[in-house]
């Protein structure tokens, strides 16, 4: 379909011939633009053309810049001007005299007429206007969402030569919170087992005595733990003795971390947590020229429990949730020990690491659980004397056995909830209502707290928590 405008001039007719849509026809609109001394200003989307009639004949009609626009005279009285890239240039046509009869400053700019029709078709009801600048587009209007805004940025780029000439000036209408809470939960089983037999006999008739003695090294462990020990002394009587004792030890524990953030975060922002701690890292080190003096930069890595995550609310409640999870503990293993005696060697130490990043999508007030990460470790050493430990049953009395066995499994649950602030009046925390026992209370009854009470009611007695505590969950 092509479309005529006409506007007037101070004399002169200038009409658009454009290829539009059923869009831009109702957006272009006759218009009277001022008549000066100065240049006139025209706009052109890139390929589309107007024509402009002239008060007087014209010979030559001169561009400066024949790349962002062509004028092509017709006939005395009328000239065509063609927008071919984004851009300004000047035109100027001239008479058979070499006057000037018109002056014009073009600028074309990309055209956004079915850029603004396929927003219309894929995003109805979007509130979203697309502007040309040159080879760039502007994008405004309200938004409903983060995920609204980003699906009209894909659609405009695919209308640019490059990205980043896409330029976002949408504003979201409303800016949601989320709240991600999350349990850590490790699990740790170690079994240590110790079973050794000592004998020491010294026999005084054989020259200046005769010595045996076998005992258990718990090489595994390193040392003996703990446990019982059932010993035995003979005394004879031409000064020959005996002694031996029974080693048994045997220990099973169990330990559970527990770590459960509530970490809230503005739609689209990033939110870290970290229950642990840092370790120095030496960084780099300098020399004093005049003194000698060495200086060490120190650079501290955290290690524990970390959470962190970038929400991003999409239609209809869901949040995509890109997440990185991670538990680091010190560790001997693999540390790296830097000059010195072992007595004052500088250490650092090693992070055995469990880490885990996704990104997920959940509804508001869905789960989702990260598990799997296992770890086990199991040592057993047998020490012996050779060739009598190999008997069968009186060789288990010249055998020691050393058993470490360690196994950990890590689960992580997460949860994600859109939620919006409340009142002060509303929260509730522990201390809340803590009375503080008096001098007489705490040395006659060893109380350190009184009675828990609501605030601003010292007569009623706490009856425990009522009403929403923390945010209100939508």
């Amino acid at each position: 379909m092509r479309h005529l405008i006409a506007i007037a001039l101070a004399g002169l007719t200038i009409a658009a011939v454009a290829p539009v849509g059923p869009t831009e026809v109702q957006a272009q609109s006759r218009a009277a633009v001022p008549m000066g001394t100065g240049a006139q200003l025209i706009n052109l989307p890139r390929g589309s053309s107007m024509a402009i009639d002239l008060p007087s004949d014209a010979r030559d009609v001169i561009v400066p810049n024949p790349l962002v626009a062509e004028a092509m005279l017709h006939s005395p009285r009328r000239i065509t001007v063609i927008g071919l890239e984004p851009g300004e240039t000047d035109a100027v046509v001239l008479d058979v005299s070499g006057r000037t009869i018109l002056s014009l400053r073009i600028r074309v700019d990309a055209g956004v007429s079915a850029l603004q029709d396929t927003l219309s078709r894929v995003m109805p009801g979007s509130q979203v206007r697309a502007e040309a600048v040159n080879d760039s587009i502007i994008l405004t209007g309200p938004v409903s969402s983060p995920g609204e805004a980003d699906r009209a940025a894909q659609v405009a780029r695919a209308f640019v030569t490059a990205p980043e000439k896409v330029i976002n000036m949408m504003t979201i209408a409303g800016s949601d919170q989320v709240m991600v809470r999350a349990r850590v939960i490790e699990v740790q089983r170690t079994a240590i087992k110790q079973l050794g037999l000592d004998v020491n006999g010294v026999v005084n008739s054989v020259g200046n005595g005769l010595s045996f003695s076998q005992g258990a090294t718990f090489g595994v462990s390193g040392s003996q733990l703990g446990g019982g020990v059932l010993s035995y002394l003979d005394q004879a009587g031409d000064g020959s003795r005996l002694s031996s004792s029974i080693r048994a030890f045997e220990r099973a524990g169990l330990v559970r971390i527990l770590a459960e953030p509530n970490v809230t975060a503005v739609n689209g922002e990033n939110a870290e947590f970290l229950a642990g701690g840092e370790f120095p890292v030496p960084s780099g080190r300098s020399v004093d020229a005049t003194t000698g003096q060495v200086t060490i930069g120190v650079e501290f890595k955290p290690f524990g429990v970390r959470l962190a995550f970038r929400p991003i609310v999409l239609s209809e409640g869901r949040i995509s949730l890109q997440l990185s999870t991670e538990v680091s503990e010190l560790s001997t293993a693999g540390a790296f020990t830097l000059g010195g005696t072992a007595d004052d060697a500088l250490v650092i130490p090693a992070l055995n690491v469990r880490r885990a990043s996704t990104t997920v999508e959940l509804p508001s007030g869905g789960s989702m659980m990260i598990a799997g990460l296992l770890r086990e470790d199991t040592r057993q050493n047998l020490d012996q004397l050779p060739g009598i430990g190999n008997l069968p049953v009186l060789g288990a009395l010249f055998r020691s056995r050393d058993y470490l066995s360690g196994e950990t499994e890590l689960v992580i649950i997460m949860e994600a909830y859109i939620v919006t602030p409340t009142s002060p009046g509303r929260l509730q925390t522990p201390a809340d209502g803590l009375v503080i026992a008096n001098d007489a209370q705490t040395l006659l009854f060893g109380q350190l707290n009184q009675q828990f009470r609501r605030p601003g009611d010292p007569a009623a007695a706490d009856s425990g928590w009522s009403g929403p505590v923390g945010y209100v969950i939508e």
